[in-house]
């Protein structure tokens, strides 16, 4: 068995004892997984493929001596949000993690009739303020929690043949920030993880089928970018990995936009009032 990294010590004790990982069986959700398995923290895997769950779940009970369980769910279901919590139970779940919803498609628009766009929609819209709004009420409930949402630096702007993924990141993005000013209160922290390329099994199948060598790209690595968000988690709202955190680049920047989520408060209580 492996003995837990020294450099989380506190994760369990803030977020223990369970956590949920949406988007698991690969790539950051897995990574995610195995840093908080090590951590000592029980891990709830979502994902659409059931085998390769339960394959992983023996892996890190076997790896870390910890209860992991697997739920197949596909997030982009209408009932997902509802069989994920059914698969939960009455669990203490102290950190909800939501990694789900890449388009590697890169269709246009006008490509696709609007009802091919929903499932999309709904795994990036739908599903996640769904999710996140039932396990953050359990979370203001005990005085303690985590959510991390990973998001993507397509949500800083419209792109051609990106269009919905593009405006649903950004949906996810404004949600965790304004989450982070409302719940940090409430003993909730809250992180959005922004990330570009960053060298998953996903990424690399989009490159073959482009013919593009994953040689050739500046890639971030898995194992660099979950360490980083978790130590960032209670210094939200915002990480954008990759770059510098200062004010050189007011839309790229934590600092500028963490700043910018607090101005926003002040001014909107000019009108409604002091958060209670």
């Amino acid at each position: 068995m492996r003995a837990a990294p020294s450099t989380e010590p506190s994760l369990k004790s803030r977020y223990g004892p369970w956590a949920v990982i949406a988007g698991a069986s690969e790539g950051l959700g897995a990574e995610f997984a195995r840093h908080l398995a090590a951590a000592g923290i029980n891990c709830v895997l979502i994902a659409r493929r059931g085998q390769v769950l339960a394959q992983f779940a023996e892996e890190l009970s076997k790896d870390y001596g910890i209860e992991a369980i697997g739920a197949t769910i596909d997030l982009a279901e209408p009932s997902a949000t509802e069989r994920m919590l059914a698969a939960v139970g009455e669990r203490q779940i102290g950190l909800f993690i939501y990694n789900a919803g890449g388009d590697g498609h890169a269709t246009k628009y006008l490509d696709k009739a609007a009802a091919d766009w929903a499932p999309l929609v709904r795994r990036n819209v739908l599903t996640l303020m769904e999710s996140v709004h039932a396990f953050a009420q359990r979370m203001v409930g005990s005085g303690r929690g985590g959510i991390l949402l990973v998001a993507s630096d397509a949500a800083f702007g419209g792109v051609s043949r990106l269009g919905i993924y593009s405006a649903t990141k950004a949906f996810g993005l404004n949600l965790g920030e304004s989450l982070w000013a409302e719940l940090s209160s409430k003993g909730v922290d809250v992180l959005n993880l922004v990330i570009g390329a960053t060298d998953t099994p996903t990424l690399r199948h989009v490159l073959r089928q482009k013919n593009i060598p994953a040689e050739s790209l500046v890639l971030a690595s898995t194992g660099e970018v979950v360490p980083a968000a978790l130590a960032r988690l209670g210094k939200g709202p915002t990480l954008i990995y990759g770059f510098a955190d200062d004010d050189s680049d007011s839309v790229q920047s934590s600092n500028s936009r963490r700043r910018r989520v607090l101005a926003n408060g002040k001014f909107l209580s000019l009108f409604f009032g002091d958060d209670p």
